[in-house]
């Protein structure tokens, strides 16, 4: 049984376990299956955010592997973007317009290489930021 929640959301899950199961086609199956069933997780980026801590608080003596701790990793430091975001009053947008070397995207940057084990092309991606190798050196130049 599915156990889908009564709810739009759970409809949609439906809908779409429907199409993917309903697909003939083995191209066309393929290809849903690689939209429909990827990660570890379905459902909003606050549901997952919410469940990265809640895992990594109550089971610290776990060792997540694979693409289950890359998921995890990469939820947890998002969770440390946003958070960094809303202390220095800027949002998604900024991220976009501000400047790649912007004073408040290397101090996000620094506290990611300090606090956590993000790599410079996440940091890069996530706060936009060019060339993963640029990460370094706006993290290593005192601003």
């Amino acid at each position: 049984m599915l156990e889908l929640p009564s709810s739009l959301t759970g409809m949609n899950r439906y809908a779409k376990h429907l199409e993917l199961s309903e697909a003939k086609d083995p191209k066309r199956r393929a290809a849903l299956t690689k939209q429909y069933c990827r990660g570890w997780f379905i459902g909003s980026k606050e549901e997952k955010k919410a469940l990265a801590k809640d895992m990594a608080e109550k089971h610290p003596d776990v060792d997540w592997a694979g693409a289950d701790l890359q998921a995890l990793n990469e939820a947890q430091w998002d969770a440390v973007v946003c958070a960094q975001m809303r202390r220095i009053k800027q949002d998604e947008a900024s991220l976009l317009t501000a400047p790649k070397g912007a004073a408040w995207k290397i101090e996000i940057a620094r506290l990611l290489r300090k606090q956590t084990t993000a790599k410079n092309g996440w940091i890069a991606k996530r706060l936009n930021m060019g060339h993963p190798s640029r990460v370094s050196n706006l993290i290593q130049n005192k601003v």
